[in-house]
């Protein structure tokens, strides 16, 4: 981890360390599911594959399928990558580093779960260019992630869910991740963690 100047905060946790095997395949499985069916999209078109097209694409069954989405168009813009639980946890746990930087860690160290998310996100935009009518898919995913930001400051704080704090925090740091993926898909070729290091640096320094 690297310091404030930047960089990533130091919070004494080893990438990966609480994520077991199981939770790792499972988001790998996710994201085969995302990727499968973005590429069959703009190969041969949104109303002309089915979720049965992607779950064969994708290796599993159409029941298997719908444990890890409920629709096509959720599959196809399935937006932040999800929280796993084990890092969740670790971040409520830990309420000695401020809570700035402590989601900037959390949204380090879960994406350091995809190490290379560039070129998938890269064809998510060219898919929402030709079917904008899978944003509103988007949207709900990123809300769905937002909330569970929220959740799990509600819990670090020991706040409920009428607290103010927690659904601030969560829609700002859930912005900076967005603008840190945005980087990240252009231009840039810096890795994930520094594009998500600049995004709250940048914060940072408007609030000064």
């Amino acid at each position: 981890m690297r310091n404030l100047h930047g960089m990533v905060p130091d919070t004494g946790r080893t990438p990966h360390a609480g994520t077991d095997l199981r939770e790792r395949r499972r988001l790998s499985t996710r994201r085969e599911i995302t990727r499968q069916a973005v590429d069959l999209v703009l190969e041969h078109g949104l109303a002309e594959v089915t979720v049965e097209d992607i779950a064969g694409a994708a290796g599993i069954s159409p029941r298997t399928f719908f444990n890890y989405f409920p629709s096509k168009k959720a599959a196809l813009v399935c937006g932040p990558e999800p929280l796993s639980d084990d890092i969740v946890e670790q971040f409520v746990a830990d309420r000695e580093t401020p809570l700035l930087d402590a989601l900037q860690a959390l949204f380090v160290e879960n994406g350091a779960l995809s190490p290379d998310i560039r070129d998938g996100v890269r064809s998510v935009q060219r898919l929402l260019a030709r079917y904008p009518e899978l944003m509103p898919a988007l949207h709900e995913s990123i809300a769905e992630f937002e909330s569970t930001v929220a959740g799990a400051v509600a819990r670090r704080l020991g706040v409920d869910e009428h607290d103010d704090r927690p659904v601030v925090a969560a829609a700002v740091s859930s912005a900076l991740l967005r603008v840190a993926v945005t980087k990240h898909s252009g231009e840039t070729e810096s890795p994930l963690e520094q594009d998500i290091a600049d995004s709250f640096t940048a914060l940072r320094a408007v609030m000064a």
